[in-house]
């Protein structure tokens, strides 16, 4: 879940939508005589392939796991560190990440395997806290959940279905609590408004008045968490 700020332009000649990223900027050329109800949701079901798009163009390379030596955990850069092992393992402690790695594992491998590790150990700890703090949230907004589901995407923080499923980042266990809520609100009033309309943004500022700041923290830090 990223904003896109799309440039549109509306002609009397055109007859067909043309949707086109240049510069990391998205353009949409469309007739004049276009209901804009229409066009709305055509872009809404673009969202996730232009996020896509954006994420190849945007995203500089990233530094290998094996060679960070600090990780973000709710918003905070702790240490990271890892050594070999006779078993794989992570442990979070007052002292920061530690990874063990085991030594079956190839040296090629090491690495896919460090970042398959801290996924799990995010992935579980999202799990028991994310279906929490959206049923705390819910409340608030007055809607009904459904399933709380935990994935792996590097083009969005969560998503909301039409069957009351809400999806979220195991990302979202690295940056700190209060963007946390921020995106858990933000997928819990689509529930209301399965759309980015003014009366969306009014409902999320309702329960989240700092949800700019929020926003500007996620695409401060998309590249170095979203890989």
């Amino acid at each position: 879940m990223q904003d896109i700020k799309y440039q549109i332009s509306f002609s009397q000649r055109r007859r067909t939508v043309q949707l086109a990223i240049r510069n990391g900027e998205v353009y949409v050329r469309a007739p004049a005589t276009i209901c804009r109800h229409w066009l709305s949701a055509w872009l809404q079901q673009k969202e996730h392939w232009v996020q896509q798009r954006l994420a190849r163009i945007t995203t500089p390379p990233v530094l290998p796991w094996l060679q960070r030596d600090r990780i973000l955990v709710s918003g905070q850069a702790v240490p990271f560190r890892w050594q070999l092992a006779a078993k794989s393992s992570v442990n979070f402690s007052a002292s920061g990440l530690e990874l063990r790695l085991s030594t079956k594992i190839a040296a090629a491998r090491q690495d896919h395997y460090a970042r398959k590790l801290v996924q799990q150990h995010f992935t579980k700890q999202a799990l028991l806290e994310l279906p929490v703090l959206a049923n705390e949230l819910v409340a608030q907004l007055r809607q009904t959940l459904g399933q709380v589901v935990v994935g792996n995407w590097r083009s969005r923080w969560g998503h909301c279905k039409q069957n009351g499923e809400l999806g979220f980042n195991w990302r979202l266990m690295q940056v700190p609590l209060w963007v946390r809520r921020y995106v858990v609100i933000h997928e819990l009033a689509h529930l209301q408004h399965m759309n980015h309309s003014p009366a969306f943004w009014q409902l999320v500022q309702q329960h989240c008045p700092q949800y700019r700041e929020a926003k500007a923290w996620l695409k401060q830090h998309q590249a170095e968490l979203l890989n």
